[in-house]
């Protein structure tokens, strides 16, 4: 039983040593910059704002990354960049349909991924999945609102920085997963360069909103990204 069970411990040591050294041949490390433009929406109860309409905007979005792959088809990623949030609201009550605001909110994001790529040694498909976090770093407000008299009705633009207050929740996390397309342009020894076309999803799962003291009021941001980007693989 002795020599089985040192046989069965060398045997595992063995296999340990030839799990490492096919990953140190088969491993490598990936880093560059994306940017490129989102799409975001904001899912809110209609509860109380049936004037309320909100509709999806664009921003901008920038990004570093880097990569391990441990096999062929398998690496784990991480990204960190600055992302802008948009969203807009317009009021629907007849002689207020020219009353809008556009939401503009500042975030630096950190995703996790598993890339599951395939494809050929230059072209290569990849999809994501994973989770990320979030820091609300910033936010601006513009757009119209009104104040009244007796006969008239009165509009003013108006744009600024919005303060942040205690019912904001600045830490948010969520899930991200997406396809992804990458093409090895050019090789040169120990290094290859590639562009890399990614389509991710992003979606909260904690409210920007922490709520009142007895209403509850979650407001999740949704956003679809598409960037373009330049990776050095090594």
């Amino acid at each position: 039983m002795k020599n089985n069970f040192i046989k069965a411990i060398v045997l595992v040591l063995l296999c340990w040593t030839a799990m490492e050294a096919y990953a140190q041949m088969n491993s490598k490390w990936t880093i560059g910059a994306k940017g490129g433009w989102n799409w975001t929406n904001i899912s809110r109860s209609n509860m109380g704002r049936i004037d309320e309409t909100y509709s999806p905007l664009g921003s901008s979005e920038y990004n570093f990354f880097a990569k391990y792959a441990f096999t062929d088809w398998l690496a784990i990623r991480a990204d960190f960049g600055a992302m802008t949030r948009s969203y807009r609201m317009d009021r629907n009550l007849h002689y207020l349909d020219p009353v809008y605001t556009r939401y503009s909110n500042d975030y630096l994001m950190l995703p996790l991924m598993a890339d599951f790529s395939f494809g050929g040694e230059k072209l290569r498909g990849h999809a994501y999945a994973g989770g990320f976090g979030t820091y609300w770093v910033s936010a601006r407000v513009e757009g119209k609102t009104y104040w009244m008299t007796d006969y008239y009705v009165y509009f003013n633009d108006f744009k600024e920085r919005r303060e942040f207050n205690s019912e904001d929740q600045r830490f948010i996390a969520g899930a991200v997963g997406g396809l992804g397309l990458s093409y090895v342009f050019l090789s040169i020894p120990e290094m290859d360069m590639a562009i890399n076309l990614d389509a991710l999803y992003y979606y909260d799962f904690v409210s920007h909103h922490k709520g009142y003291a007895h209403l509850s009021d979650p407001r999740y941001l949704n956003s679809l990204s598409i960037t373009l980007g330049l990776a050095w693989i090594f």
